[in-house]
């Protein structure tokens, strides 16, 4: 009986032992602990295991897979074309029979897609499985899509909602500009102006008496301070695609007419830094944008310790130009109170906010001391490239334009970068002779081509979803530029089509007419590229005076 006792005692250890093991498997699999994936794997050798971090190798994988991402598996070509009539109605009602010519061209098209999409998946998760434990990259989640028309919404709204803060103490230049802020919202009708066009901004009449009121009021305060080559040094960004900064500082401090040297007369005052030479001077070889930061913090508490100005706002009526790419991340918090005008101009990145930012144009200047060489184009009957697009493959949307448009079809003229010539010939030579200039966005959402197809008169093409265009407060854009969201480059050439030949000629015009607003002159002249930025950054801050 002794025996028997003891041999049930050990099967009720044994039990318990099991019972303890599988307790800790349970935890193990269900629980968060250190290293627990992997010994999660030990127990689950066919499962899959999903994991926050991205799947080897991530730079191939990603791009093919966002090459087709938006496209649906079945009746893909429909879908697209339904969505297309709907979000291009409008133009023409050859849209029909332009989209049936075309449906099998697209289905093609979309079926390749599919296929890469397929192939992109198995190869994915080939490559990442090089240990136990299998990863499966999450989709990428998908950006908010912020139309034209919704921009200017929001500009409504955010001119309702929100001001700048109210001033420490009083000043004279308080009062004046409310009472230009009262003359601007009373502005008469007025298109009576010779050297402006009114089919090209959305309200001529404010726009008129706002520039009228900027002339005659303004002035502006300059910081001496800084260390050159990051401030008040603009000779060393007078060339390449962030020329903008110095053509436009240079001729901020070259200005008789706005600069004061007297600061209690200053609406404004302008910080003179370059957010080019601020990343090529702290940090050359970094990708990390918060490193200049420290830098900016420090001038601004320096300026602000040595002066009262930015302290009495709260910056809010000091403002820089900034065109490099960096230069929204870099100011977004420790100058984010400012009037920040820059080229990278995303509606959903780096708080940029309609209504005090200001977008501003990236412009490429070759030749310094000509900055108008090669101006103008050919006349539409003389135009015989129907679209064109040649450039670096930066980000992740050119190479699926490339994807679809490279050697695909006569009329679309998109290449890589074009081999170099004197000049860049055989680029502005496309431009010159193109209907339509293909503006796909690089690594951000701004691109110098923009500007670029203004100046060889050739009408925009913009493919840079959220993208806020240059003088949008003013400007009417779609009377001479055409949007196309990034999802439909597969019918580029299907929206393209559908725009009228009365309809081009009508927005080639208007594109020869907006042309004098993105213009640099070595002595600027009236309703130029540097007086309309200067315009931008004065009527901001007028309409943002808190009258309370």
């Amino acid at each position: 009986m002794s025996n028997g006792y003891q041999h049930i005692l050990g099967i009720q250890r044994l039990a318990c032992f099991g019972g303890v093991v599988f307790a800790v498997v349970i935890m193990f699999q269900y629980f968060e602990f250190p290293y627990g994936d992997v010994i999660s794997s030990l127990f689950s050798a066919t499962k899959i295991h999903i994991t926050n971090t991205r799947s080897y190798p991530h730079e191939n994988s990603s791009l093919l897979l966002q090459i087709s991402g938006d496209m649906n598996m079945t009746g893909a070509s429909d879908v697209l074309v339904k969505g297309i009539m709907n979000t291009y109605k409008g133009h023409d009602d050859d849209m029909i029979d332009i989209i049936k010519h075309n449906r099998s061209e697209t289905k093609k098209e979309l079926d390749d897609s599919i296929d890469l999409n397929r192939n992109a998946t198995s190869l994915s998760v080939q490559l990442s499985n090089v240990s136990s434990v299998i990863e499966v990259p999450r989709k990428k989640q998908k950006r908010k899509v912020v139309a034209i028309s919704e921009m200017h919404d929001i500009l409504v709204h955010n001119r309702a909602s929100s001001h700048s803060m109210k001033p420490h103490w009083s000043s004279r230049v308080d009062q004046e500009l409310l009472e230009a802020k009262v003359q601007i919202e009373n502005a008469q009708f007025n298109e009576e102006n010779h050297d402006l066009y009114p089919l090209v901004f959305r309200n001529i009449s404010i726009f008129t008496r706002s520039y009228e009121l900027m002339e005659k009021t303004l002035k502006v305060y300059i910081y001496k301070e800084g260390e050159k080559p990051i401030f008040n040094n603009p000779e060393a960004v007078m060339k390449g695609i962030y020329a903008s900064e110095g053509w436009f500082m240079m001729q901020m401090k070259k200005s008789k007419r706005f600069v004061t040297r007297k600061s209690k007369e200053a609406h404004l005052f302008y910080i003179p830094y370059s957010s080019k030479m601020l990343k090529a001077t702290i940090s050359p070889y970094s990708y990390d944008r918060q490193s200049v930061v420290p830098f900016l913090k420090n001038y601004l508490d320096m300026i602000s310790r040595r002066y009262t100005f930015w302290n009495r706002t709260g910056g809010a009526d000091h403002f820089f130009a900034a065109c490099h790419d960096w230069g929204p991340e870099e100011t977004s918090q420790i100058m984010g109170t400012c009037i920040r005008a820059i080229c990278n101009t995303d509606i959903e990145k780096a708080g940029f906010e309609l209504g005090k930012d200001v977008s501003l144009p990236e412009t490429i200047v070759r030749d310094p001391q000509n900055p108008l060489h090669q101006l103008g184009g050919k006349p539409p009957s003389k135009r015989s490239v129907f679209a064109f697009f040649a450039g670096k493959m930066h980000g992740s949307l050119r190479p699926i334009l490339l994807q679809h448009w490279e050697n695909k079809d006569p009329d679309m003229k998109i290449f890589r970068k074009l081999p170099k010539v004197k000049d860049d010939k055989n680029y502005v030579d496309y431009m010159k002779s193109s209907k339509f200039c293909i503006c796909a966005k690089g690594s951000e959402v701004n691109s110098p081509r923009v500007v670029e197809a203004i100046f060889y008169e050739c009408v925009p093409v913009i493919i840079s979803d959220n993208f806020v265009p240059p003088f949008f407060e003013f400007l009417d854009w779609e009377s001479f530029a055409i949007f196309i969201q990034e999802k439909d480059i597969p019918n580029l050439k299907i929206i393209l089509l559908s725009i009228t030949n009365k309809r081009y000629l009508q927005m080639y015009q208007r594109v020869k007419q907006v042309q004098q607003h993105f213009l640099w002159h070595v002595k600027p002249v009236r309703y130029d590229i540097f007086h309309m930025i200067l315009h931008s950054i004065w009527y901001n801050r007028v309409l943002r005076v808190n009258s309370t």
